[in-house]
C-alpha cells in the first residue's frame, strides 16, 4: 500500500529528480521510490566497527611505518 509523504529537497535535487523521471518516461514518485529502495538495501555500517575505527584513527596519533603509510596512500579506496 502506497502512502503519501511530505518532505523538503534542495531545488537542484528535485530539479534533476524530475529531469530523470521525464527521461526515462515515469513518475517522479517511482524513481525517488526506487532511488530510497537502492538506499535502504545497502548495508548499514555496523556501530562496533565504525567505534573501533574511530578509536584506531582518531583518539590517537596513528603510528604506522612508513612502508604502511604509503601502501594505504596507494590503495583505491573504490575497491574498499
Amino acid at each position: 500500500m502506497k502512502r503519501k509523504v511530505g518532505t523538503l529537497l534542495e531545488e537542484d535535487v528535485l530539479r534533476k529528480a524530475k529531469r530523470r523521471a521525464v527521461d526515462e518516461g515515469r513518475p517522479l514518485s517511482d524513481l525517488i521510490q526506487d532511488a530510497l529502495e537502492s538506499y535502504l538495501s545497502t548495508r548499514a555500517v555496523d556501530p562496533a566497527k565504525s567505534d573501533a575505527a574511530y578509536q584506531l584513527y582518531c583518539e590517537r596519533p596513528i603510528k604506522l611505518t612508513s612502508a604502511k603509510l604509503k601502501a594505504v596512500m596507494e590503495e583505491d579506496a573504490w575497491d574498499l
